[in-house]
């Protein structure tokens, strides 16, 4: 008799756990989700069973049914964004699960490693500047601003779930909030007027082929792919695949509007980064089923690599995230080369967060959004041709940046001559012609130019717009 009482106990009680509807953490009160859209949920019920959801917005009830495996999605029409709070209801047989507090906005992903990680409170050594009162203001945002930080999650084979929900903009919960993405949303939701979710999944020391899966990174020469080797690796953040699969799968069904990308610090020295990046964002495009994804990357910033100063380890991996942005369809790079200080030389969490988010703002509500009146590029270099002993150099799109930020007092530019040998250069504007004058008196006949073009150099060369020039080289390097 025990024994039966205690089977029919276990039953019952796997009959329970069997019909309950489950749910990502992302789907909850509070969540936000993508306007004008059909915005994605999903979970898991009994095999073959049907599943209802319905909101607050509008009278259609949704569908879908429970595959072998319990899986089930539905995509949801939602309207224009507000700062009006609804409801959705989930059912599925007798059980029946309610989400409040939920807000129609703009949903971005955040991601990549430390640089995006980096919280409002910065890390030990490492401050964020301005970020106190920015904390002390985030109850402002309080149903405007809301956050998902993932945490680092280590896997090897595709996660479902993931252990973080949304939270609301207060002084309590805003110190953990990506910085970088922080100046991003709150610049968002004040020239759209709508609520904006941040998912942040990020994860410091992370290489791009950490975020990609074995059946990508296998082909790699020069990365592991097989689980067993894969844990051999004794730093956790430099093991390959482990991210996509901890932290990219329970959240690739959530339905964003586009993504940020800080990372590329641990990729310096490999020389195909862009070819990897253009395969991340060809993933992500896939798997979330928006094809025509937006992107937008930081330029690592300037940092004193393994080849000190005048190294060209970093310099050589911001030119591959110029190049991936410059290749990849709906892809575009926000240079970080004036805004370091003078003391950041060895800094590789450098502070001024604000202008690296309000700069990714400025680009996304320009291209994403149609807000002309935000800056969307730089001026770039486009050529040279020595005259008289002077390199005169051209630059595109000098007009769409109001011209540039200044006719003096440029810092960054070097000039050599054919024996390779640079020297700080004397800089002038020809600003109605679109041209940069570079010259020095060491260097009487110049073959090449360079501007920031190496581990640590600060410029401030940008156009008046406010986006910096970006660095680049004349000659080639071998």
């Amino acid at each position: 008799m025990k024994k039966l009482t205690f089977l029919l106990a276990a039953l019952l009680c796997a009959a329970t756990l069997q019909a309950k509807i489950t749910l990502p953490q992302q789907m909850a009160d509070n969540m936000v989700l993508q306007q004008n859209a059909k915005a994605t949920l999903w979970g898991w019920a009994n095999p073959g069973e049907t599943v209802t959801v319905a909101t607050s917005w509008g009278d259609e009830v949704y569908t879908a049914k429970a595959g072998a495996d319990g899986a089930w999605k539905v995509a949801v029409e939602t309207p224009q964004g507000s700062y009006e709070e609804h409801i959705v209801e989930i059912a599925a047989g007798k059980e029946k699960v309610e989400f409040k507090h939920v807000l129609i906005g703009e949903v971005w992903l955040a991601s990549g490693q430390s640089n995006m990680e980096m919280p409002l409170r910065g890390f030990d050594g490492c401050p964020v500047e301005g970020a106190l009162q920015e904390i002390a203001t985030a109850g402002r945002y309080k149903g405007r601003i809301r956050f998902v930080m993932l945490p680092k999650t280590e896997a090897y084979e595709p996660q479902t779930l993931i252990d973080a929900s949304w939270k609301e903009s207060c002084a309590d919960n805003a110190a953990e909030f990506s910085a970088a993405a922080w100046f991003f949303a709150k610049n968002l939701t004040e020239v759209l007027d709508v609520p904006v979710g941040i998912i942040c999944n990020a994860w410091g020391g992370s290489a791009v082929e950490g975020w990609l899966p074995r059946e990508i990174v296998k082909d790699y020469a020069d990365v592991v792919s097989d689980p067993e080797e894969v844990k051999k690796i004794w730093n956790p953040m430099a093991r390959p695949t482990i991210m996509y699969y901890g932290q990219w799968c329970p959240v690739r069904n959530y339905t964003y509007k586009g993504v940020i990308w800080y990372q590329g610090e641990s990729n310096i020295g490999h020389p195909d980064y862009a070819l990897r990046m253009g395969a991340l964002i060809q993933l992500w495009r896939e798997e979330s089923g928006i094809a025509e994804l937006p992107v937008y990357q930081v330029e690592i910033a300037p940092y004193i690599s393994g080849g000190g100063v005048d190294g060209l380890e970093s310099a050589l991996l911001r030119e591959q995230q110029r190049i991936a942005a410059r290749d990849v369809e709906n892809c575009w790079c926000v240079s970080t080369a004036d805004l370091m200080y003078p003391y950041e030389g060895t800094q590789i969490h450098p502070a001024r967060k604000k202008e690296v988010g309000e700069r990714l703002s400025y680009m996304a509500l320009h291209h994403t959004y149609g807000k002309h009146q935000f800056p969307g590029v730089a001026p770039s270099y486009k050529s040279m041709e020595i005259k008289d002993g002077e390199a005169v150099l051209t630059f595109d799109h000098v007009r769409e940046a109001g011209g540039f930020n200044r006719s003096e007092g440029l810092e960054g530019f070097e000039i050599c001559g054919a024996d390779k040998v640079w020297h700080p250069a004397e800089v002038r504007i020809q600003p109605f012609f679109n041209r940069v004058i570079v010259k020095s008196g060491e260097v009487p006949e110049p073959v090449a130019v360079r501007y920031c073009f190496k581990n640590w150099q600060r410029g401030n060369l940008a156009g008046a717009n406010g986006l910096a020039v970006e660095p680049f080289h004349t000659d080639e390097i071998e």
